[in-house]
């Protein structure tokens, strides 16, 4: 934010040397240091209005159960046991789910 500006350069060329050498890497890297965070509601995606709830929002587990588990747990809400997309979709990994996503967390009988 403020400082040196050859320092910040340095760094910066640094950090650009280190990704390119494992770019396998940069992915995970650049999730650690700038974490996607996502909005868990405690509804299916197409609920009527009257029985919305507030949702919560999270930053992302590093798998789905820990997120299904934390957003049940937050949300106070027993018997979650999936996350769908706004356009309903299962979401099976966690690498699916994009910085500021809304998410739904639904019962088994939603999917029945």
């Amino acid at each position: 934010m403020c400082g040196n500006k050859n320092l910040i350069r340095l760094l910066e060329e640094a950090k650009a040397a280190q990704l390119s050498e494992f770019p396998y890497r940069a992915q995970e890297i650049a999730d650690k240091m700038h974490p996607k965070k996502c909005t868990v509601f405690p509804f299916p995606p197409r609920d009527s209005k009257e029985d919305r709830k507030p949702g919560i929002v999270l930053w992302l587990r590093p798998t789905i159960k820990e997120l299904i588990n934390t957003a049940s747990e937050k949300l106070e809400f027993e018997g979650g046991i999936c996350i769908l997309s706004e356009d309903a979709g299962k979401i099976l990994d966690v690498g699916l789910i994009n910085d500021g996503q809304k998410l739904y967390l639904v019962t088994e009988t939603y999917l029945n």
